[in-house]
């Protein structure tokens, strides 16, 4: 008899109660979709030169623009990798440095309207804050179009390097 009792027992199946973990559910489900609206990231799309890649074809009477800004601890240097040193900019507690950058920045792409890159080269021990703000002064501007402001391209493909010791030694003016 206790046979039977045993193969008959085994044979039950076993009853699952899940009530605990559904109880957990309805609680973490609305919490996750809750904090989910507050965590964002907010990314800056970096072009990084490809090495080898062939330039664009440009005038022959011009040489072409290879604008670099090197970002110091005290100064900003906005110059061509080919002609040299455009001008330094004192940086400013207050941030007016950034307008100054942003309207030679203007005056250069208004001369060069099909350039898109442009080198950021740091000073060891950048604030990042300062790196990031240099970054959208060199990729965009807010300006004002038909009472409206809006926001205008300079140069959004950047790429970042390290910036040399040494000054750049400054541009030469060709004479026509």
């Amino acid at each position: 008899m206790k046979r039977r009792w045993r193969k008959k027992h085994l044979s039950e199946p076993a009853e699952v109660n899940i009530t605990a973990f559904m109880n957990l559910m309805v609680i973490l489900v609305p919490f996750l979709l809750i904090t989910a609206v507050f965590s964002r990231i907010t990314i800056l799309d970096l072009n990084l030169p490809v090495p080898g890649a062939p330039n664009p074809a440009s005038n022959p009477d011009e040489p072409e623009l290879q604008l670099e800004v090197i970002l110091r601890q005290d100064v900003i240097e906005v110059g061509d990798r080919k002609r040299g040193l455009l001008k330094v900019v004192s940086v400013a507690t207050d941030g007016s440095h950034l307008e100054e950058i942003s309207g030679l920045l203007q005056q250069i792409k208004a001369r060069y309207p099909d350039k898109q890159d442009v080198t950021l080269l740091l000073e060891t021990d950048i604030p990042y804050e300062r790196m990031v703000e240099m970054m959208d002064t060199l990729r965009v501007v807010r300006v004002e179009q038909e009472g409206e402001s809006v926001m205008a391209e300079l140069f959004p493909a950047i790429s970042i390097g390290d910036a040399p010791t040494s000054n750049m030694r400054t541009a030469t003016r060709s004479k026509k």
